[in-house]
């Protein structure tokens, strides 16, 4: 399918300014909103000289309906399965490599375990199928899948025989002895139904980018004047723009000394 350009609202005009397109303009939008709830997207038309301005909503209508960011559905959360990583050589911290499975929840209890039907596959636990009772807990800010229910008892989830770093996983760092602390490194989609987690973008991978491309201007944002980085999601195709401010929250090598 062809490229959509967000068009001048000037009637008649039909001019596409600066050949931005939707999906491109949506995330610039979604980024700039971050630091500024009342941020309005505008272009200067050389066509017929005028300013078009469009709100984040405007500009999501835009897109086709398969392609815009979608809630989950009501109950429904995305859990991790995790792994350790056995070669982890930072004494003081425990890695763990994953990723994402969806969770419909049945039940929750006041320690923070919970209960609920397994909704979507993950190659990191392939013994698991859609329609499974899983129990899990909140380890951090994630919800983490620990257990399928088996005759009615809990069994934890198999180590596969390999854990397979495919191209949606991420690496969650925590404490050696305190996983409540747990943070992942990697960025993930910013489609909330989508499960991709960026498994190469680490705070150390976009510092090292935009090293080598601070002297190219189109690494920085014209309007918060940061460096950026634009990633496309490649299991839902949506746009995300990221800057060193978009890894808050996130576990950070090169500060913390990887």
């Amino acid at each position: 399918m062809s490229e959509v350009y967000l068009p001048c609202n000037t009637p008649n005009c039909h001019s596409t300014p600066r050949k931005i397109t939707v999906s491109t303009a949506r995330a610039l939008s979604e980024y700039r909103l971050r630091d500024d709830p009342k941020y309005i997207f505008q272009l200067s038309c050389s066509k017929c000289k005028k300013n078009t301005k469009y709100t984040y909503e405007e500009i999501t209508s835009m897109l086709q309906p398969e392609k815009r960011p979608q809630s989950l559905p009501y109950d429904h959360f995305w859990a991790y399965v995790l792994f350790d990583v056995v070669a982890w050589k930072k004494a003081d911290r425990r890695a763990y490599l994953g990723g994402r499975m969806l969770i419909q929840r049945l039940t929750s209890e006041a320690n923070g375990d919970w209960y609920g039907i397994l909704k979507s596959l993950s190659p990191y636990a392939p013994t698991l199928k859609t329609g499974n009772y899983v129990k899990g807990k909140r380890r951090g800010k994630y919800e983490i899948c620990l257990f399928v229910i088996e005759g009615g008892n809990p069994v934890p989830i198999p180590r596969p025989p390999q854990i397979l770093k495919t191209e949606s996983f991420g690496l969650f760092v925590s404490l050696k002895d305190n996983d409540s602390e747990l943070l992942c490194a990697n960025i993930f989609c910013s489609n909330p139904s989508c499960h991709h987690i960026f498994s190469t973008m680490t705070y150390t991978k976009f510092s090292a980018l935009i090293l080598r491309e601070q002297l190219d201007e189109n690494s920085y944002d014209e309007v918060t004047f940061q460096p950026i980085i634009k990633l496309e999601c490649p299991v839902c195709g949506t746009e995300r723009v990221i800057d060193e401010g978009s890894f808050e929250g996130l576990y950070k090598e090169e500060k913390q000394g990887v």
